[in-house]
């Protein structure tokens, strides 16, 4: 088969422009602090209620009155102690355990698709310089990672809807929600990254590691 065919040249074309959308809309929604919310009453001013968000990176908070006056809203790193601030939980262990695995798979999946990103534009920079001769290793590699990430990706949205109907058990608890980050990262992290990865695994073809297994 020759370097320059058309069948491996439109799946090298697809899977550099698929793997632009897929890390965009990843690297987006785990850069936010509003994937889950929940809205709660607070104990010591039943006029009052706390707003949350949680993100895997990030978590805000604010307070607002009946009257619709908030509070600024106040950005905190991941902590494993995030969880507390639901109390009145039925199971405060297990939601503890759920928050903080979906938001480190989360983690897991932004550094594999940034890497297996990495590996697409390497491999693409050395097959427009050769033609496609060389460069189809990396894509098979990076094939590997996507997979992984949409698998992991199924496993973080799943946990995060447990997340969500844990916290709902509170009795403090008036309102739970998904906000826009979870659906872009279900959308970007499960879809398109399953179709950047079978575009990473047609590109590969004729990889050397392809050769191998």
């Amino acid at each position: 088969m020759g370097c320059c065919d058309l069948k491996r040249g439109t799946g090298k074309c697809l899977v550099f422009f698929f793997t632009i959308a897929f890390n965009i809309g990843v690297i987006v929604s785990c850069s936010a602090p509003s994937w889950i919310s929940f809205t709660a009453t607070t104990s010591d001013d039943a006029s009052s209620s706390l707003e949350v968000y949680y993100g895997p990176f990030y978590s805000q908070s604010r307070t607002c009155a009946d009257d619709g006056q908030c509070s600024e809203w106040i950005l905190n790193s991941i902590d494993l102690s995030d969880c507390e601030s639901i109390e009145d939980s039925d199971d405060l262990a297990t939601l503890c355990t759920r928050l903080n695995t979906w938001r480190s798979l989360a983690i897991v999946c932004l550094i594999l698709v940034v890497l297996g990103g990495g590996l697409v534009f390497m491999g693409s920079c050395c097959q427009a310089a050769t033609c496609g001769c060389c460069g189809n290793s990396l894509d098979c590699i990076a094939n590997v990672l996507f997979w992984t990430e949409v698998v992991l990706s199924v496993v973080v949205w799943s946990f995060a809807i447990s997340s969500v109907n844990l916290i709902a058990t509170g009795e403090s608890v008036v309102q739970t929600g998904y906000e826009w980050a979870f659906w872009v990262f279900l959308v970007f992290g499960s879809i398109v990254g399953g179709i950047a990865a079978a575009m990473a695994d047609w590109a590969a073809e004729d990889s050397f590691l392809r050769g191998i297994w």
